[in-house]
């Protein structure tokens, strides 16, 4: 049996450790776009950074280049083929990965900067009294504002208006809704209902006010 030398034992240690991490495809995984009907939400969360498809662009380069270099000296490794079919793969799985990520960070910060250019011309803000002598709507507050619910679970959600001055505007109907339903949808009166993992932002509406909570949805406990 021909002895292993230690920089072929370390690269094959190498490719173990970064199997794993390859596997987790980060720009699928941990890079969010901005949620479906964002242009008309006054706040929502997605993925600006670029960190993790630039983390799958490393993890890719690394596999293949494990993979060439076991190429390069197949008979200092056991089972050759099948490492150098492993490395490939995985780097062609991170590519993707890292363009999917790149794609939505890069939607993420185009949808940001709609958002603030929407702020900026906003038109002004009525006086605190509307025609009718019931104080204007200012902002909508929905407790909580952040929940983590397992895949199955329910949550009821409460809105409630406010004036400039931060008084609670009574007797308002609240128009419900979610970014995305298939993660999470939200009923007339506020119910959510966990659907499938991920995160999503819950809205409701009432008076041309839009007011925001996240939810983030994890498999089964």
């Amino acid at each position: 049996m021909k002895r292993r030398s230690p920089l072929s034992h370390a690269s094959t240690v190498a490719g173990m450790l970064f199997l794993p991490l390859s596997a987790s495809a980060c720009g699928f995984i941990f890079s969010h776009g901005p949620p479906e009907g964002h242009e008309n939400m006054t706040y929502f969360s997605c993925t600006e950074s670029n960190a993790a498809p630039i983390l799958d662009i490393i993890w890719g380069a690394l596999n293949v280049l494990g993979a060439i270099t076991v190429a390069g000296d197949p008979s200092s490794y056991d089972s050759p083929d099948q490492t150098i079919a492993i490395g490939l793969a995985w780097g062609a799985v991170s590519a993707p990965a890292a363009a999917v990520g790149f794609n939505k960070s890069r939607r993420c910060r185009d949808a940001k900067q709609q958002l603030a250019a929407r702020q900026a011309h906003a038109p002004p803000v009525q006086g605190p009294i509307d025609t009718a002598g019931q104080a204007v709507v200012e902002a909508v507050v929905i407790t909580p504002q952040l929940d983590t619910l397992s895949v199955g679970e329910r949550i009821q959600l409460v809105a409630s208006a406010h004036s400039s001055s931060g008084a609670v505007v009574s007797n308002k109907f609240f128009s419900w809704s979610s970014s995305n339903d298939a993660i999470a949808s939200v009923s007339s009166a506020g119910l959510v209902s966990a659907h499938a993992s991920g995160s999503v932002v819950i809205a409701a509406r009432t008076d041309n006010t839009v007011g925001t909570a996240n939810v983030v949805v994890i498999p089964q406990r």
